[in-house]
């Protein structure tokens, strides 16, 4: 009798487990790798970059294009997107139980999907598309070849974009939830940054605390002296897999002030909706100089899906007060490090004063920048805290034959959560582009409109402008044929590429283009050719519509199919 019931009582356990198991693999829901090779990442989901959060991971492919992309669950085709910028080549796929996953940079799709795309081409007369293709019924099963990899788009280089998406809400999720890869030390520690802000909310500079590890992945900042009032703390971090050399970003940061957590970011899940904070996670300057530091502090930064904080992620400290910080680290396998320091309360920063010229633009508020021609108008929480700035017109040396007139915010640049209004009264051409004047000296074309009054623009940053003419139409190169390859390179010196048409024997011809390499190509191939000569004539406008014809003859025999 009583083996019985201990046969019966295991029985219900064996349900029990398998029940549990099959309901943790349905939360899992592990897919294949996009690729064959062992993967090796050079991005991760929520590294930190210039504009945005990285939504993805980046798959490394040995620097060559070409290698078969597989599908990793079985799916239907929802969208394609061939762009000469961001993925470049991409294919969406849908999937049950929710979820879409996004392949990018992709060189070249499967001979079925690239047929629909070349018609879709031809039949809106261009090479950029965004199409829905829920409708058209293109399946794959897991394991299947969807395409090949490559290098379109803003790409820096060969590899695999791929992405995992709640199909309903559209955020972004970590792939690493449904796949694995090979990390055994948790992240490195190379330095703590301690801000210090005024009594009006102003960042002052920060201060940089070496830290020394004293075993086992702790390492020790020592106590360190700050002006008493709120007080925000940055890290210096970045991760590395197994085998790979590519510093990747940070999954789980976490801060605790006398044992109470105070801020918490886990790199689970990203709404496209929020990439603007990325500034609130980052800090913008040493960014600029090439230091990857996370900031645990800011008035917006629990806006973000992946952070939650108390009090902002500020630390009160106290005049003569000591509190105690530890910062922990974690990779999502789970290998942890750790920061220990103290801070010291010292006498707080004294009150603000401006200097002649010097405006308080608070965060919280409007502000608006008046120096002669030039405007800037700031909506409330712009800027994410308090900036002194210091407007004015002055004229700069550009070169050894030109000065030019700059209207300039103040001597640092400062990132924006939302879009300013520049203004530029007076009488303009029409070739006339507002300029956000770039540190080594290059102009960076703002997209401007004209009004009644004069120009205007919408800069994402705080820093210099200036108005210059764009009387250059682009340049046209041609680069000559390569077997069945014609090539050009365009080149546009300020303004920026607007269009381009390409016309063979007076009919729409597929170009590519590819906007990063400036290179337009085209196959001998395409149906518009015929035998004999052909006449090409390709068209190439800029954003304030100079434009530059080339016309040439193309001779082609075409092979025909026995």
């Amino acid at each position: 009798m009583t083996n019985k019931i201990m046969w019966r009582g295991f029985g219900v356990w064996s349900v029990m487990l398998l029940l549990l198991s099959s309901n943790i693999c349905a939360q899992t829901d592990t897919l294949l790798y996009p690729l064959k090779n062992i993967p090796l990442l050079s991005g991760n989901f929520g590294e930190l970059r210039a504009t945005h959060l990285h939504s993805g991971l980046d798959f490394k492919t040995g620097g060559r294009e070409g290698l078969p992309v597989i599908c990793v669950k079985d799916g239907v085709v929802a969208r394609i997107r061939v762009s000469a910028t961001g993925y470049g080549n991409a294919l969406y796929l849908e999937h049950e139980g929710g979820i879409t996953t996004v392949y990018g940079h992709l060189n070249r799709f499967v001979p079925k999907v690239a047929a629909v795309v070349r018609e879709i081409q031809y039949n809106k007369e261009s090479f950029e598309i965004d199409e829905n293709m829920l409708a058209r019924g293109i399946r794959f099963r897991a394991g299947d070849t969807i395409a090949y990899s490559g290098n379109t788009g803003s790409s820096g280089g060969p590899h695999l974009h791929f992405e995992v998406r709640d199909t309903k809400s559209e955020h972004a999720l970590n792939p690493l939830r449904f796949l694995s890869v090979k990390d055994e030390t948790g992240p490195s520690v190379r330095g703590v940054y301690v801000y210090s802000f005024s009594r009006e909310g102003v960042r002052n500079v920060p201060r940089r605390v070496e830290v020394k590890n004293i075993g086992n992945r702790v390492f020790q900042g020592g106590k360190i002296g700050i002006p008493a009032g709120r007080v925000g703390i940055g890290v210096q971090s970045d991760d590395y897999m197994k085998d790979s050399w590519n510093k990747l970003g940070v999954y789980d940061l976490k801060v605790s002030v006398d044992d109470k957590e105070v801020f918490h970011m886990t790199m689970n899940e990203l709404s496209f909706d929020q990439t603007y904070l990325v500034n609130e996670l980052k800090d913008f300057h040493q960014y600029r100089e090439g230091r990857l530091v996370y900031t645990t502090c800011g008035n917006y930064q629990d806006r973000l899906l992946s952070v939650n904080n108390r009090d902002k992620g500020f630390v009160l400290v106290e005049k003569d007060s000591m509190v105690d910080v530890a910062v922990d680290l974690r990779d999502i396998n789970g290998n942890r490090s750790r920061i220990k320091f103290q801070l010291l309360g010292k006498a707080a920063s004294p009150e603000l004063v401006l200097k002649a010229g010097e405006q308080l633009l608070k965060n919280d508020r409007e502000n608006h920048l008046q120096k002669g021609i030039y405007a800037l108008y700031l909506e409330a929480d712009a800027l994410s805290y308090p900036v002194v700035c210091q407007p004015k017109v002055c004229s700069r040396l550009k070169d050894s034959t030109e000065k030019i007139t700059v209207f300039s915010t103040g001597k640092q640049m400062y990132p924006l959560l939302k879009n300013a209004r520049l203004t530029v009264n007076g009488e303009f051409s029409d070739k006339s582009v507002i300029c956000l004047l770039e540190k080594n000296g290059r102009f960076s074309a703002l997209k401007t409109k004209r009004t009644a009054d004069g120009l205007e623009a919408s800069p994402r940053v705080l820093g210099e402008y200036t108005v210059r003419q764009d009387t250059t139409a682009p340049v046209i190169i041609y680069a000559g044929r390569a077997g069945r390859q014609i090539r050009f390179r365009i080149v546009d010196d300020l303004s920026g590429i607007a269009s381009y048409r390409v016309e063979v024997n007076g009919k729409w011809c597929l170009f590519t283009y590819d906007a990063k390499n400036r290179l337009l190509e085209g196959d001998v191939n395409e149906p518009v050719f015929v035998n004999g000569k052909n006449r090409l004539v390709l068209k190439v406008t800029d954003v304030v519509g100079n434009e530059s014809v080339f016309e040439t003859n193309i001779s082609h025999a075409r092979i025909s199919a026995r």
